[in-house]
């Protein structure tokens, strides 16, 4: 009662554990609370202690304790645990292997008992064999004639080579005896088997009997024989199985096997030679079964003392009978069924103790391998602290200590270029933004092409000439709208709609000018709805088809735009017209200009060039333009840009 409500309180509050006690007017109370209270105190002290204790402790020796600690002894615990475990495994084991041992005697033995009863079966019902032992016989000759007629009896014999022979004894006194037909004289007629088998009335009966004439005790097979048409006692049929193949089959065994008839050991898979040797005890007369068919169709095992020692018996009831049951038995020494289990284990615990002691040797030799390079590693971690930079070599391997070291190394080169490579950073950065508003400054001072301006109000102003206001409405609401697309553009991608209307409209107004010098068509191949490009990327393509291609042509121009999705993915936009092209030597200088990272200086709009350049500094290096001309005949222009750029960029700006 006392340790419960001591540990109720949990022995933290001194205080209070002291004054719940003093109330209670029990004053050893007070000292058992101070008790508790102390020993909680020294289990923390002690716990904080090892742990210290453990901090303090060199790799070395942490690599000692942890093979102690988490393999030595979980080892030894562990070996103990499963000797125990495997000694009863393979006792278990032993035991299974004698069942199966017997069993699968057992199961040859019935088939041998089954195949005698099979042909007492046949030779029961054989009509020639009736007949003879009906047939009251008028001479000798008439005898043996009916002998001769009955040679088939030869060929049942020899079918079953576990049958060593077969009898009909007879009551007729007019046969003869031989192999086959015996005449039941006084001794015989008076006989218990043969009397058994009469009352039995025709059911077979197992037992052990002497042969009338090999003169040998053999496990015999016996019935009493009637008349199929009159049902009149003709005799006993006996069917003798060969002993020497029972011996055989009981001698193939490694232990020592036996097979009893009502409860008399008749076989032994000793041989007789090796009995009565000095010191051992003979082979005994009978030996202790079961109840009476209780192990008759399964193996019962139980513990007997045979031959003077502790044994185990695995007994399979063969036959139960009525009147002799047949059981086989197999007698297993204790000392020899754990023979195996023992060496087991101790083969064992002979591997598990070589194992520690060569672990033990493996973990000296590491632990003095890690100590080295630990220290390596930390010599030379001081020496960064001291600010000196020149470390020693490498380690070698690829382990941890190698990889720190490693590390440590890459720092120190790191802090030595680190100077040089912020200020190559730096003068990258520039350079970049020093292009990119080289870019923006071009791309603003062509938002409104003073040449295209010009045209314009100069076709608005012939159409108010013409006289007719709906005309000069229509342009002046097509340049309104181009100007404010391009006067709001920015360097953030738009939706690729945009840019197309944006160029729509540029084609419309150029539209009113040319009249039907020039026509243009825009076709979608793929789902575009989402897509977003930079602006004024296709308005520069389409400028640069009327400048220098269709503005020469007095008829029959056109421009077509062709929006699709490439294999990669991508998305390509083709600008092609029909205009005077460009010649090789121009094509291949454009060309060379695309692949160059320098900026279009000498042009008033945007220029090819400098699209090109846009697309390649936002989206990266493998997207841009790609120019297909040939003289006479026009130009195809083809740019590649990210088909999910739309979507990223909602991503950023989400």
């Amino acid at each position: 009662m006392i340790s419960q409500i001591a540990q109720k309180k949990n022995c933290i509050n001194y205080r209070k554990i002291v004054q719940f006690f003093r109330k209670s007017s029990f004053l050893p109370f007070e000292q058992i609370a101070k008790s508790c209270y102390y020993r909680s105190i020294m289990k923390l002290r002690l716990a904080v202690r090892a742990s210290g204790l453990l901090n303090r402790l060199r790799i070395q020796q942490k690599l000692y304790a942890l093979y102690v600690l988490a393999f030595l002894c979980p080892l030894l615990v562990l070996t103990a645990v499963l000797s125990v475990w495997l000694y009863h495994v393979l006792e278990r084991q032993q035991r299974e292997l004698s069942r199966a041992s017997v069993l699968q005697t057992g199961v040859l033995l019935s088939e041998q008992l089954a195949g005698a009863e099979e042909l007492s079966g046949s030779l029961f019902v054989n009509r020639n064999v009736q007949d003879t032992l009906r047939h009251s016989f008028e001479s000798t000759q008439e005898v043996y004639d009916r002998y001769r007629s009955l040679s088939f009896l030869d060929d049942f014999l020899r079918a079953d080579s576990g049958i060593y022979s077969f009898r009909y004894y007879t009551e007729n006194a007019t046969m003869l005896d031989n192999a086959y037909f015996i005449r039941a004289s006084g001794g015989a007629a008076a006989s218990p088997w043969y009397t058994a088998a009469k009352d039995a009335g025709g059911r077979i009966l197992w037992g052990m009997r002497t042969d009338d004439m090999a003169g040998r005790r053999m496990l015999a097979l016996t019935r009493a024989m009637y008349s199929t048409a009159d049902g009149r006692f003709l005799g006993v049929l006996v069917v003798n199985l060969d002993s020497a193949r029972i011996q055989r089959l009981l001698g193939s065994q490694e232990h020592e096997t036996l097979l009893c008839v009502d409860g008399a050991i008749e076989f032994s898979s000793r041989p007789p030679e090796r009995e009565g040797q000095p010191g051992e005890p003979g082979l005994p007369a009978t030996f202790p079964l079961p109840a009476a068919d209780a192990a008759v169709g399964r193996i019962v095992s139980q513990d007997v003392q045979w031959r003077g020692k502790a044994s185990v018996a695995s007994m399979y009831g063969v036959l139960g009978g009525f009147e002799a049951p047949v059981v086989l038995v197999q007698v297993i020494p204790r000392s020899a069924m754990m023979r195996p289990t023992v060496l087991a284990v101790l083969l064992c615990l002979m591997l598990t103790l070589c194992g520690t002691v060569l672990s033990w040797f493996l973990i000296l030799k590491f632990s003095r391998l890690f100590a080295g390079r630990a220290g390596y590693v930390n010599r030379e971690i001081k020496k960064l602290g001291r600010n000196d930079f020149a470390l020693a070599p490498p380690l070698d391997g690829s382990d941890e200590f190698s990889e720190i070291y490693a590390e440590v190394r890459s720092a120190a080169a790191r802090l030595r270029t680190l100077i040089a490579e912020v200020y190559q950073r730096k003068i990258e950065r520039e350079q970049l933004l020093s292009r990119q508003n080289d870019i923006r400054f071009k791309m603003l001072a062509s938002q409104i092409n003073p040449h295209f301006l010009f045209n314009t109000l100069e076709t608005i102003r012939m159409q108010a000439l013409a006289g007719g206001s709906r005309d000069v409405a229509q342009s002046v609401k097509f340049l309104a709208k181009i100007l404010r697309y391009s006067l709001s553009a920015t360097d953030r991608p738009v939706p690729l709609m945009d840019e197309i209307d944006a160029v729509s409209t540029y084609l419309d107004i150029q539209h009113l000018r040319f009249a039907e010098r020039v026509t243009y068509d825009i076709v979608f191949l793929c789902d575009v709805r989402r897509v977003r490009i930079l602006p004024l990327l296709l308005q520069p393509l389409v400028e640069n088809s009327f400048k220098h291609g269709l503005e020469s042509r007095q008829e029959g121009g056109f421009i077509y735009i062709l929006v699709d999705s490439a294999a990669d993915g991508s998305l390509l936009i083709t600008v092609q017209d029909n205009g005077c092209g460009i010649a090789a030597g121009r094509l291949a200088e454009l060309r060379e200009k695309l692949a160059d990272d320098s900026v279009e200086e000498n042009s008033s709009s945007i220029g090819l060039v400098n699209v090109n350049q846009r697309i390649r500094l936002f989206y990266g290096g493998q997207y841009g333009m790609e120019i297909e001309s040939t003289e006479g005949k026009g130009m195809t222009v083809r740019l590649r840009v990210p088909a999910d750029a739309g979507d990223k960029e909602e991503a950023e700006n989400g």
